[in-house]
Formats: structure tokens, C-alpha cells, sequence
């Protein structure tokens, strides 16, 4: 009688390792998602889009821009600047939505678009997209920003 407890004792010793291996593995628990940081040179199209005043359809003024940001938090808008204006300040993000605040922009009624306030993003370490609609102009107006990592 002892001699077969002795062999079940050696045998849970050598199955216990194998059934926590597979507790851990069979675990519901996953890995964080890793939000990356949209840092880097990024080129691409704005497009502001507006849906016409009368008729149907909509009105779109496309610019060719460069958005640099750092990894301190800092970006900076050049490029074709007839639309869009030539923009910088810092940012944050979470992995949702990315806020932008421009320290050239001034109150009051804007000539050019300005990358200032809150947008929708998607980001997946190349492709950089990012819209965001009405910003106190026009319900009907969407702003929309199509960049590839450089």
C-alpha cells in the first residue's frame, strides 16, 4: 500500500507541471494591445470636404502636406500650404482619438485650415488616417487627412 502511494505521489509530481502549463495556456487572460505611437514623417493629401450649399454633391480643396511629429509630443504641418496652413504645437493620443493644438492658430475667422482640435485616427505603423467633422464651421463639412509613413 505505501509503495503505490509513493508511485502516485511521483506521478502527480511529473503531471503537475504539465496541468499548470496548461492551466496558463488555456488561460482567457491575452496580451495589452500596444497603441504605437504615430511618430515620424508622414506625407499625404487634407482634403476638406464640404456638401454644396445648393445641388447636390460636395465641394473637396485637396493639399499635399507633410505632418512631422516627435516623440516628445511636438508636430509640425508643411508642404502645400494654399489650403492648409502651416501648422505646429504638441499632441496627444489614445489609440481613439488624437488632439491637436496648434499654436498659430488665432481666434476668429481662419483663411486656411489649421491641424488644431480633436480627431478620429487610425494608425497601424504606416497608414495614418485621420477625419474629424462640423469643428464649429459646418455640420456638413469633414476634414480628412490620408498620410503614409516616410
Amino acid at each position: 500500500m505505501v509503495k503505490k502511494r509513493k508511485i502516485m505521489k511521483r506521478n502527480l509530481f511529473y503531471l503537475l507541471p504539465l496541468l499548470l502549463t496548461l492551466g496558463v495556456a488555456c488561460s482567457p487572460k491575452s496580451d495589452p494591445v500596444v497603441i504605437p505611437n504615430p511618430t515620424g514623417a508622414f506625407t499625404g493629401t487634407f482634403k476638406l470636404i464640404t456638401k454644396k450649399t445648393t445641388g447636390t454633391g460636395y465641394d473637396t480643396a485637396k493639399s499635399n502636406i507633410v505632418l512631422t511629429t516627435t516623440s516628445s509630443a511636438h508636430y509640425a504641418v508643411t508642404g502645400d500650404t494654399t489650403k492648409h496652413a502651416g501648422s505646429k504645437g504638441l499632441y496627444i493620443y489614445d489609440g481613439n482619438f488624437i488632439q491637436f493644438r496648434d499654436s498659430t492658430y488665432k481666434v476668429g475667422v481662419q483663411t486656411k485650415t489649421h491641424l488644431a482640435g480633436v480627431y478620429q485616427y487610425l494608425y497601424d505603423g504606416v497608414n495614418f488616417k485621420m477625419i474629424a467633422g462640423n469643428k464649429n464651421v459646418s455640420p456638413d463639412t469633414i476634414y480628412r487627412y490620408d498620410l503614409l509613413k516616410q
